[in-house]
């Protein structure tokens, strides 16, 4: 009888310990396309580059998708969380490092509908990306601000201003012509910023926007530059969350910069990062 009720004692011991790591998947990434009561960003770890999935109810966003190398480990990715769907495509800009793993996810995803950029790349990764686009229906080069409601969640799209002065400057013109997302979800509102630099920012503050959020995936991969400071004024954001790897980490003075404002830090040079949302209290924490 003893040995009866230990045994019992353990089946329920390893029931509970299967309802919390089932639990802790539901919290952190839902049902993929089944959908979630909630808004969850996975900034993935995959070196100095960006891949960022966002799920809220059924609804599945990409924002950009690392390098070519980085391709089956950001589709793996999706397909881990039982996504196979994809709402909103947004690559921010023409970079190896964003839009890398781009024709790959358009060979094995359903995806619904293509953001980017209005300008040309001059990369093989872009070339490719844009020979997998050919025939797809909704594929969109944004010049002005893109709003759309999905579900409980908002997304707004804004394009680079004055795009001609941005590429009328010298050197390479590709990380300010970077798509601005900002996300806004019950109360709070989450600001992701592709790889963009100076001139960008200053175009962006002098704009009548209110760039005021919780949350910002950090412009470049943490590379410091004086206007930084600037924006995280705009911004005021609580949590900050940088692409980036060990070999290449976030410079020490955008790190310092984060500390004065008093913004939490996450970055993948590790792990992936997970967000976490319910329209009120926002957590991050590292993930897969």
């Amino acid at each position: 009888m003893e040995k009866s009720r230990r045994q019992l004692a353990k089946v329920l011991a390893l029931v509970l310990i299967l309802l919390a790591f089932w639990a802790a998947g539901k919290y952190f990434w839902g049902s993929g396309n089944g959908g979630q009561d909630h808004l969850t960003i996975t900034a993935l770890s995959v070196g100095k580059a960006d891949a960022l999935i966002v799920q809220c109810e059924e609804h599945v966003f990409l924002i950009d998708a690392g390098e070519q190398d980085d391709k089956e480990e950001v589709v793996n990715a999706l397909k881990q969380r039982g996504i196979n769907q994809i709402d909103l495509f947004l690559v921010t800009h023409f970079d190896k490092d964003h839009v890398g793993g781009g024709a790959y996810v358009m060979e094995q995803m359903e995806v619904a509908s293509v953001l980017m950029p209005d300008y040309e790349g001059d990369r093989e990764e872009y070339q490719d990306f844009l020979e997998s686009l050919q025939g797809h229906p909704d594929v969109r080069r944004l010049t002005k601000p893109f709003h759309k409601t999905f579900g409980a969640l908002q997304i707004t799209v804004y394009p680079a201003e004055n795009p001609e002065e941005i590429q009328d400057t010298k050197g390479e013109y590709d990380n300010d012509m970077s798509l601005v997302a900002s996300l806004s979800y019950g109360s709070r509102k989450f600001l992701l910023t592709g790889d963009i630099e100076k001139g960008r920012i200053r175009q962006m503050l002098a704009a009548e926007t209110d760039w005021e959020h919780d949350w910002i995936k950090m412009p470049h991969h943490g590379r410091y530059q004086k206007e930084l400071k600037e924006l995280l004024e705009a911004v005021s954001p609580q949590w900050a969350v940088i692409c980036c790897s060990g070999k290449n980490p976030a410079e020490e003075k955008t790190l310092a910069l984060l500390e004065q404002t008093g913004a939490k830090v996450w970055d993948t040079s590790g792990q992936a990062v997970v967000t976490w949302c319910d329209g009120e209290e926002i957590r991050v924490e590292y993930g897969n």
